[in-house]
């Protein structure tokens, strides 16, 4: 039985929350209309233009943060924010999206923290495994990230700022109303000027440092595609079933080989030699694994049927004594495999060494 994608899914009421990312388009009709596509697995672009920081709305106070724990950080209160600018950060540890805006929010942070910004990452978990605290903390130093997190496991925070995105931004200013709103990447240097202009920084004063981010491409990519039987896009059944995976898979495809078994939010590997191969048009693939066993898992990696080339690996593809090239899967998270220069067509195959494989969703760029 082999598996393919299908079109991506609207998202879904009730259940597991989606990850739900903007895509902003043109609408090329009489007048250039700007439409919000909202939907899972889109990837994100900002729907904010250009603000006019002299003309702020005034959005009403910010939520008080009820959280489940906190990193790097004692739990923040309204009293312990009065008088500061607060950049709320909505994200997830296995959103690639979201780990691209880190660096942004890192440099906004160190610049303006001595001015009186506080910035706070709040967590709200989609997988799970996201709501362990230790994984978070794990993510916190890999990302490092220097600001306090708040764990918004049950998305008590999420649902009391009516947030519906990951990665999403909140600006308060310093009587506590929120006055700027930011969806998806994108529009940094509008969100730095909202921050100086809330702060009261000079408009002479030096910027925050310059981030280096991920080269990105406007070529069309394979869209963001979960792997469970929940979403239906690969169209995997439920319970554990061998599968035959064709010789050739193109994009968007995925198709499985071996026995795997199919529940609600994953793919597990029921055997050794689960495989799992995917047609990809893309810059950048990256795949969100975890085990089962709580022991480590070795994935073989191959790209077009042969090793991962050294120019072409992600940064957690490794080479063996051989030249074989595998991903060692040791906690829940997301794995990056490709990181192609440009936009190009591939097929990856990943081949799970052992059973108790976690596959959840495949990110591209």
């Amino acid at each position: 039985m082999s598996v393919t994608t299908t079109s991506a899914p609207a998202p879904r009421s009730g259940g597991r929350t989606p990850r739900r990312y903007l895509l902003a388009a043109a609408a090329l009709v009489v007048i250039a209309l700007v439409s919000v596509l909202v939907a899972a697995h889109s990837d994100p672009t900002s729907i904010s233009g250009k603000v006019d920081t002299k003309h702020l709305p005034n959005k009403g106070p910010a939520p008080a943060l009820q959280a489940k724990g906190w990193i790097n950080s004692p739990p923040l209160t309204p009293a312990a924010l009065k008088g500061k600018v607060v950049l709320y950060d909505f994200w997830t540890y296995s959103c690639i999206n979201c780990v691209r805006t880190i660096p942004y929010v890192r440099s906004w942070y160190d610049r303006y923290k001595a001015d009186g910004l506080v910035v706070i990452g709040i967590h709200s978990p989609e997988f799970d495994f996201e709501k362990v605290h230790k994984n978070v903390q794990d993510a916190v130093k890999k990302d490092d990230i220097p600001y306090p997190v708040a764990l918004d496991d049950d998305m008590t925070i999420w649902n009391a700022f009516q947030n519906q995105y990951w990665p999403a931004d909140y600006v308060a200013d310093r009587n506590g109303d929120l006055r700027y709103t930011h969806f998806g990447e994108g529009d940094y240097t509008d969100t730095e000027n909202v921050l100086r202009t809330l702060l009261g920084v000079p408009t002479t004063a030096p910027r925050a440092s310059t981030v280096h981010p991920e080269a990105e491409s406007d070529s069309q990519t394979n869209p963001e595609t979960y792997l469970d039987v929940e979403h239906g896009q690969i169209g995997v059944e439920a319970g554990v079933h061998s599968y035959t995976a064709p010789a050739n898979v193109p994009s968007p495809n995925v198709a499985l080989g071996g026995s795997w078994n199919g529940e609600d939010d994953k793919l597990v590997s029921s055997a050794p030699n689960a495989t799992l191969v995917l047609g990809a048009h893309a810059e950048s693939a990256n795949i969100v694994l975890g085990t089962s066993t709580g022991r480590p898992i070795d994935v073989v990696v191959a790209l077009d049927g042969r090793p991962v080339p050294a120019n072409l690996r992600g940064a957690d593809v490794h080479a063996d004594a051989s030249g074989q090239t595998h991903i060692t899967v040791t906690m829940p998270g997301m794995y990056r495999v490709l990181l192609a220069p440009g936009v190009q067509d591939h097929q990856l195959t990943f081949v799970a060494q052992s059973a108790g494989l976690e596959a959840y969703d495949l990110t591209f760029g």
